[in-house]
């Protein structure tokens, strides 16, 4: 699912994302989760070294191949078929579900990719949604949930300067064991103000 995948490169970091094998959201969580407006949405170019200047004026079908997008409708998202042109499958509801809260969380199953299951398939990301929206979202800055932060070894060797103190609540595989948990995460999470956070927004109502 190419918009999962997009949304999940900034994860390549490493292991200290926050993860689980099974999905943390329940009805409670959902409710009064924010809503996203009809339309197409655009992701970033996370890649520095590819050039994937998109031109949102034009039809879509005219976009470089290299752009991430998604269409919402009726409260479900579309992705694109392949990797050209404009043709949609639609997502699984189960793979893109959002909380409600002050930061709402955005827990995003992966794809078994080759015939290989993942065992913790279950990755999230956050936005703020404070003061919550009243209409539809046209566009969210994020951040990746993680599992804990890095902090420095003292004396230690290059290879091992930094260890990794995970939050509260996580196992040794960076599980949570509660909503409350990853909640806690996702605050802790959060980059500094002066952080540029990436944006996923809304850019035509239609596609071409």
């Amino acid at each position: 699912m190419r918009l999962c995948a997009a949304l999940l490169i900034l994860t390549l970091s490493g292991c200290s994302i926050a993860v689980s094998d099974k999905p943390m959201l329940t009805a409670a969580d959902t409710a009064g989760a924010p809503q996203f407006a009809d339309g197409v949405w655009l992701m970033p170019e996370f890649d520095e070294e590819v050039d994937c200047a998109v031109d949102t004026a034009r039809p879509v079908s005219s976009w470089p191949d290299c752009a991430t997008w998604a269409l919402h409708k009726d409260g479900r998202w579309f992705a694109r078929e392949g990797d050209s042109g404009i043709a949609t499958k639609a997502v699984p509801r189960e793979a893109i579900v959002v909380s409600n809260g002050d930061i709402a969380i955005v827990q995003l199953e992966s794809e078994p990719e080759d015939g290989k299951v993942d065992p913790t398939p279950f990755t999230f990301i956050a936005f703020d949604n404070k003061p919550a929206a009243t209409a539809p979202l046209r566009t969210l800055g994020f951040w990746i949930v993680m599992c804990g932060k890095y902090e420095p070894v003292e004396g230690a060797a290059e290879d091992d300067a930094n260890k990794l103190v995970r939050f509260p609540g996580f196992d040794e595989k960076c599980r949570p064991d509660s909503v409350a948990t990853l909640r806690a995460a996702a605050a802790a999470s959060r980059p500094a103000p002066d952080f540029t956070l990436p944006r996923f927004g809304w850019v035509r109502p239609a596609l071409d």
